[in-house]
C-alpha cells in the first residue's frame, strides 16, 4: 500500500484531481479582478514590523483597487496612507519611467476567465509599486506566483510553479477559504526576492479567500523553520471609500485672527 510522504493536513478529503487543482491555481490569478477595495486587518509578524510607520502590533488596513491605501493602528488612530492616482505624469516621470510603470491597472484589462468567472490566464498589469508599506503583503494580496499567469502545457503537475498535496474547502476566521499544501517547483519564481509564499523544499499551508483571491493565511509546516506564519483577516470587500481618506489634507490658509509673532532683532535700539 502506497503511503504518503507526509503525514496529511486534511485527511478526510480525497487527493486533489485536476479540476480541484484547476481552480484553486485559478483563484490564485484572480484577486485583481474580484474586488474593487478590500478591508483586512492583521497582526504584523515580528521580522517585518516597521515601528516608523507604525507597522507594529495589530493593524487595520484599507487597500482600494491598486491605487490608493491606509492603515490604522488598534486604536483606530492614522498611521500610514498613500495614493497613486493623482501620480504626476509630467516631464521628469516620463524621462524616469519604465516599460512595467506605464502598464495597466487590472480594471483596464481582459484576462481569459473560466467557466466560472476566474482568471485562466491574466495579462501583464500595474503592480503596488511602492503603495504598500511592507513589501510582503503585495503577495499575499496577489498571490499569482504560486500558479503563473496562464496553466503550465496540457495542465502537468510538474511544470507549474508548486505542486499541489492537499486541498481542501474550509472556514478560516469565518470566511470561505481554499486551503493547499505546496511544495516549491523548479519553474517557481517568487515576486519579491526576499519572499517566498512557498519556500525551496518546504511544504507549506495556504489558505485563499473564496471570495476575493487572496491569501489570508500561510503557514511553513516543516519543523524548524523560521519562515513567519501570517494571517490576514478579511472584513470586508467591495466597499466605497472616497479619495480623501488616502490623500493628506492640504496645508491650509494662516488664521489671520491669531497674533502674528515678530523677531526683533538683537541689536535693535543701538542705533
Amino acid at each position: 500500500m502506497t503511503q504518503p510522504a507526509a503525514p496529511q493536513r486534511f485527511p478526510g478529503h480525497p487527493l486533489p484531481d485536476s479540476a480541484a487543482r484547476r481552480h484553486f491555481r485559478a483563484l490564485a490569478r484572480s484577486a485583481p479582478w474580484l474586488s474593487t477595495s478590500v478591508r483586512f486587518s492583521f497582526a504584523v509578524p515580528p521580522a517585518f514590523q516597521d515601528p516608523a510607520r507604525g507597522m507594529e502590533g495589530r493593524v487595520e488596513m484599507i487597500i482600494r483597487q491598486r491605487e490608493a491605501v491606509a492603515a490604522f493602528d488598534e486604536s483606530g488612530r492614522l498611521v500610514y496612507q498613500r495614493e497613486q492616482f493623482t501620480a504626476d505624469r509630467g516631464r521628469d516621470y516620463v524621462a524616469a519611467a519604465s516599460a512595467s510603470s506605464w502598464q495597466l491597472p487590472a480594471g483596464l484589462t481582459s484576462p481569459v476567465f473560466t467557466s466560472d468567472r476566474l482568471v485562466l490566464r491574466r495579462p501583464q498589469i500595474a503592480g503596488f509599486g511602492d503603495l504598500l508599506p511592507l513589501p510582503f503583503l503585495s503577495t499575499m494580496l496577489d498571490p499569482f506566483e504560486v500558479a503563473g499567469a496562464e496553466p503550465a502545457s496540457l495542465d502537468l503537475a510538474f511544470d507549474h510553479p508548486t505542486y499541489i498535496h492537499e486541498l481542501a474547502e474550509t472556514e478560516f476566521a469565518g470566511r470561505r477559504v481554499m486551503a493547499a499544501v505546496l511544495s516549491a517547483g523548479y519553474s517557481y519564481r517568487p515576486c519579491l526576492a526576499d519572499f517566498a509564499l512557498v519556500p525551496p523544499e518546504t511544504r507549506t499551508l495556504l489558505m485563499l479567500d473564496a471570495d476575493t483571491g487572496i491569501c489570508v493565511h500561510r503557514r511553513v509546516l516543516d519543523a524548524g523553520s523560521r519562515a513567519s506564519e501570517i494571517s490576514l483577516q478579511v472584513l470586508a470587500h467591495n466597499e466605497y471609500y472616497i479619495d480623501s481618506l488616502f490623500t493628506a489634507p492640504a496645508p491650509t490658509l494662516t488664521d489671520v485672527r491669531a497674533p502674528i509673532p515678530w523677531e526683533l532683532r538683537g541689536d535693535a535700539g543701538n542705533g
